[in-house]
């Protein structure tokens, strides 16, 4: 089986998802998607550090998850691949049948929200102001980092590639 990093197609999620590693996923994606599809998404960016795309057999990845070691098409790992396909987490590519796994989730819309019990949507609510205040940080912060990084390179570039630096004029009155 192959899982492929892929992107979000939805800008907004690109630019405001949560990233499989983000204690959303956990808190609030786990209890609508289940332990098993939590468990696969949250093993995938590991596997990915490894190759990406991540090419594994469905037994062992079904065995690594604690899934058992079926890869039937009525296995618990096909039901748990299935599961972030219908919730929109993943979908699967023509014509290789990979899956291809985004890299970031929306937040929870509110209909699946009402369904949750009140300490999920209490960490919903949490987690959510912690990652929109995230984001509104980073803007503030990028020219600084930019301006630091250009300094840095500078620093770090050789000479003769460089700008020629002015040399001090020299006095001719003898001082």
């Amino acid at each position: 089986m192959t899982f492929t990093p892929v992107n979000h197609p939805d800008s907004r999620v690109r630019q405001a998802g949560f990233d499989l590693a983000d204690p959303y996923l956990e808190q609030c994606w786990g209890p609508v998607i289940g332990p098993s599809a939590t468990v696969l998404l949250r093993r995938l960016p590991t596997l990915w550090r490894e190759r990406s795309p991540a090419t594994i057999t469905h037994s062992e990845l079904a065995l690594s998850l604690g899934l058992g070691g079926s890869a039937g098409s009525s296995s618990r790992l096909a039901r748990t691949t299935s599961r972030i396909v219908r919730f929109g987490l993943a979908e699967w590519s023509e014509p290789d049948r990979s899956l291809d796994v985004f890299l970031q989730a929306p937040a929870l819309d509110p209909h699946q929200l009402d369904r949750l019990p009140h300490w999920t949507q209490r960490a919903h609510e949490r987690l959510l102001d912690q990652h929109l205040s995230r984001l509104t940080e980073r803007p503030a912060t990028s020219p600084a980092v930019a301006t630091l990084t250009a300094r840095l390179d500078r620093l770090q570039r050789p000479r003769s590639l460089g700008p020629s630096i002015p040399t001090p004029p020299t006095r001719t009155d003898g001082r």
